[in-house]
This record gives C-alpha cells, sequence and structure tokens, in this order.
C-alpha cells in the first residue's frame, strides 16, 4: 500500500512540475522566443488570449508599441507570434508557402465545420485541388453568375421593402443579408434553390447557430481550448449540443448535395455552370492521380458553404454600417448608382458595368481595408527559420496581422483609421499599396480562389441596397468593440431605413 502511495505521489508531484514548468518556466526563461518584445501575459491559463477577445484590436497597439515582430501568450502562455513585416510576408504566403502551414492543433472546429477543403488542404493534396478548381472559378464562369446575384439582390431588396411599407424602419439587417448569401451560394454553388430568404431552412439556421449564437467570447474559448483539451467539446452543454447540431446538418446537406450531383451526371444530365457540376465534369477529364477523390468534392461543398457565404455577408454589412456612420460617402455612391442606372426597377447590370463604377470600387476596397473578412491568418513553420535578427524554431504559431497592415500610418497616412474611399482615388497613397500590406484575400497560392465571386457578389448586393434605400444610425443603438473573436457587426447590423425615392 505504502509503494502504491509512493507511487501516487511521485506521478503528481511529477505532473505539477511539468505544469510549473511549461506555464511558468520555460516560455519566460528557456524558449527561444523569449527575448522577442511583446505585452507581458495577463494570465497562466489564457495569456494574453483574453485581452484579444475582449478588446478592440489591441494588436494594432502591440505592433505600434513593440514593433512588427512581437509575441503575446496564448493558451497555457504558450508563445505566439503577430508578423506584420511584408519581408516576413512574403517568405510565408510567396516564397515558401508550404513551409507554413495552418496549425493542425487549432484545427479541430475548423475541420469539423468545413472538412479539408481547399481552404484548410496542405502541400500536394492543396496543390492537387488548387490545380483542379482553378478553371470553375475562371473570368467568363464568374461573369455568368452575375444575373443569380441580381436576382437575389432583387429578393433581398423586396423583404427589406415590405418592412418599410409596413411601418418599419429600425432594421435587423443581419439575418437577411446572410441568408441572401448563403442563396447565392447555393445558386452558384450547386445550382440549388435553399431559399432561406423566403422560408425556414435548417441549413441557415445551422449557420446562424455556429455563427451568430450567445455568448461568442465563451464559444470562442470552448473552441480554442478544444484543440489543446479536446473532451471539452464532449461536455453536455448547450454550446456544444448547438455547434453538434449545426456540423450534423452541415455534413448532411452536403452529402445529399453530391448525391443529387452524382445522380444527375450518371444520368448524362449535369450541363450546369454551377461550382459543383464544373467540378464534376473536370474531375472526369483528369487521371487518376490528380483527381478529387468523392470526400474531397463532399468538402469543397462544405468549404463552398461556410466561406462564400459569410464573407461577402460580413462585408456587405459592414459597408452598410459605414455609410450609414458617413452619409456623404452613402450619397457619392447612390449618385453614381443613379446615373449607371436611372431605373432603378430595371438594374441589371453585366459584369464589365458593375465592375466600371469607380466609387463603388473605392467603397469595397475600403470596407475590406478597415473591417477584413479575417482580422488575420495563422500559419506554423515545418522548419527552423530566422525572422529579423530573431530566431523562430520550427512548430512557433506565427499570426500575420492584416488589420494591423490595414491600419499602419506608415502605409495607410494619418488618416489610416479612418473611413476614406477617396483615398483609393489618390496615387501618392495608393503608390505604398501592394499585395503584401493589403490582404482581404491573402496572396499566393493560398489566396482566396473565390475572391471574384466574393467581389462581385459584394457589389451587386451593395449596389442594389444603395439604389434602394437610404441608411441611417439608429439613435442609441450601438456596436460592440470589434474583437479578434468577432468579423461581424455585434450584436447585430441595426440601421434606420427609408425608400429611395424616384
Amino acid at each position: 500500500m505504502l509503494d502504491l502511495f509512493n507511487l501516487v505521489c511521485f506521478f503528481v508531484l511529477g505532473f505539477i512540475g511539468w505544469v510549473t514548468y511549461k506555464i511558468f518556466i520555460w516560455p519566460f526563461y528557456v524558449s527561444p522566443l523569449r527575448k522577442i518584445p511583446g505585452p507581458p501575459s495577463a494570465n497562466p491559463i489564457f495569456g494574453n488570449i483574453m485581452t484579444l477577445l475582449k478588446e478592440e484590436e489591441p494588436q494594432l497597439k502591440w505592433i505600434q508599441e513593440y514593433g512588427n515582430i512581437i509575441k503575446y501568450y496564448g493558451i497555457f502562455n504558450e508563445p505566439t507570434l503577430f508578423v506584420a513585416d511584408t519581408r516576413i510576408i512574403q517568405e510565408i504566403t510567396l516564397n515558401k508557402v508550404y513551409d507554413f502551414i495552418k496549425p493542425p492543433k487549432m484545427l479541430a472546429d475548423a475541420i469539423i465545420i468545413a472538412g479539408k477543403g481547399i481552404v484548410l488542404a496542405e502541400g500536394e493534396d492543396h496543390k492537387r485541388q488548387r490545380k483542379m478548381m482553378n478553371p470553375a472559378f475562371s473570368h467568363n464562369n464568374v461573369k455568368e453568375m452575375i444575373p443569380t446575384f441580381i436576382r437575389v439582390a432583387f429578393t433581398l431588396k423586396d423583404l427589406i421593402e415590405d418592412k418599410v411599407n409596413l411601418g418599419e424602419s429600425e432594421i435587423n439587417l443581419t439575418p437577411y443579408i446572410s441568408k441572401a448569401t448563403l442563396d447565392v451560394i447555393g445558386l452558384v454553388g450547386f445550382n440549388y434553390e435553399f431559399n432561406s430568404l423566403t422560408s425556414s431552412n435548417e441549413l441557415a439556421e445551422a449557420y446562424d447557430s455556429l455563427l451568430n449564437g450567445s455568448y461568442p467570447m465563451l464559444r470562442v474559448a470552448i473552441s480554442m481550448l478544444s484543440n489543446y483539451i479536446p473532451f471539452i467539446r464532449k461536455i453536455p452543454t448547450d454550446i456544444n449540443k448547438r455547434f453538434a447540431n449545426a456540423c450534423e446538418v452541415i455534413e448532411r446537406v452536403s452529402k445529399r448535395l453530391i448525391k443529387e450531383k452524382y445522380n444527375e451526371a450518371e444520368n448524362g444530365e449535369l450541363k450546369g455552370k454551377d461550382l459543383l457540376s464544373l467540378l464534376i465534369n473536370i474531375n472526369k477529364t483528369l487521371p487518376t492521380e490528380e483527381k478529387m477523390t468523392d470526400e474531397e468534392l463532399k468538402y469543397q461543398i462544405m468549404t463552398f458553404l461556410i466561406a462564400g457565404h459569410e464573407t461577402t455577408s460580413v462585408s456587405t454589412c459592414w459597408a452598410l454600417y459605414l455609410l450609414a456612420q458617413h452619409p456623404h460617402e452613402q450619397d457619392l455612391l447612390r449618385e453614381e448608382l443613379v446615373k449607371a442606372f436611372p431605373d432603378k426597377s430595371k438594374f441589371n447590370p453585366t459584369f464589365d458595368e458593375i465592375n466600371s463604377l469607380e466609387y463603388l470600387n473605392c467603397i469595397v476596397k475600403e470596407t475590406l481595408r478597415i473591417h477584413s473578412p479575417a482580422p488575420f491568418t495563422t500559419r506554423t513553420n515545418l522548419n527552423d527559420e530566422t525572422f529579423g535578427e530573431y530566431f523562430i524554431p520550427k512548430d512557433t504559431t506565427i499570426m500575420v496581422a492584416i488589420s494591423a497592415l490595414h491600419k499602419s500610418p506608415e502605409i495607410w497616412g494619418s488618416t489610416a483609421k479612418d473611413f476614406d474611399p477617396q483615398r483609393w482615388l489618390n496615387p501618392s497613397l495608393t503608390k505604398n499599396v501592394t499585395n503584401l500590406n493589403y490582404l482581404p484575400f491573402l496572396t499566393g497560392t493560398r489566396a482566396c480562389i473565390g475572391n471574384k465571386v466574393a467581389l462581385n457578389e459584394f457589389k451587386i448586393l451593395l449596389s442594389m441596397l444603395i439604389r434602394n434605400f437610404v441608411f441611417k444610425p439608429i439613435e442609441g443603438f450601438q456596436l460592440e468593440p470589434r474583437t479578434m473573436a468577432v468579423n461581424k457587426p455585434k450584436p447585430y447590423l441595426g440601421l434606420n431605413v427609408s425608400k429611395v425615392e424616384g
């Protein structure tokens, strides 16, 4: 009995010693990253994570205070880097793109939601998927999507107009815009009518549960901790149950969509120009070693569903919010739209027409600068690296600080934090902009493959809404500060809406 007691004591003391070393000694006195400047740890369990989740983009302040390479502390005080040095970003995104992968230990929830499609695939798998998928996102295919964008935009406009006609002026626009972009990806992605704008839809409800549920900070904290302590996701809490139910719906719908497409293909009916039909037809022509498996095609559906509708939804919401806060800019955009489309009931621009609108282009670029769809992207290095004077051991978590670059006074001048679409008409400012410091869709071979789809959908939806409605702030309604955990207006986009007459 005494030997058993001693053995238990040995293991308990050993565990306490190991935890003490990993949390309190190694990060500060042993880690090769200890000499890199940055904020002190705020908490032994969450490091600086709670600061990132609660405060408004603290990484901007950190980079201004400590430089373009900073260290902060993650879960259990793990040293983590924020990088805003364009030379290093070039290494990560262009020169050594496959030597810097998305950290496997941070992807547990993402893989469940989106699968290992093109966004999460690495190395040879990513090269093969990207090569195979590029033709589906060609210029001509994107041009043919424009009528679908317009059709859904009219449905969205009609629904908002109905509310205004009934005397409602203060409207929560978030669910309308989110459902509109889901309907768009259903049509251009799979030629499938979700009709989530006009009827109840389980997929829309699943994404709403994942992306707009209550307790966002707690949801993010659980997601982060589950990468280190997987059983946390098994605890039968309400948040975990909703997460599991939503993921089950996404998986089931994705399987159904691909099954229906294969049934069409077997009957010789797969002639659509939707992305999934194009991928299946391209896949048929490839040699075996270059083909996608059925599982990989299912993953692309899951990726299209989450990335294809959420990015555009968030960007459209932020554009409306910013234009409501800046009525002069809203008026200038509306003037351009009225001139281009005098009869709003016949709004039917071509690809070339919508992309020829100069001020619309400025509004879109500035919205993506101020509120980038992703404020950072995360990588880990497969090999030891050197960043400037610092040695970076392999398996270090590295975050490319996109939002910090987008608001750097060195690049954008003294008005870097201001919403100023006209900056994009100023050659003395735009000459400083490169694909390494303006990264709303990243750059290089890991850049968003659907960025042209997203940009054109964004332009169509925004044009339809601004041409038909005037948006103003609701008196007394305030958005919460934007943190690392939230890339959309929180708690929701509430605006005062009235019709544009004539």
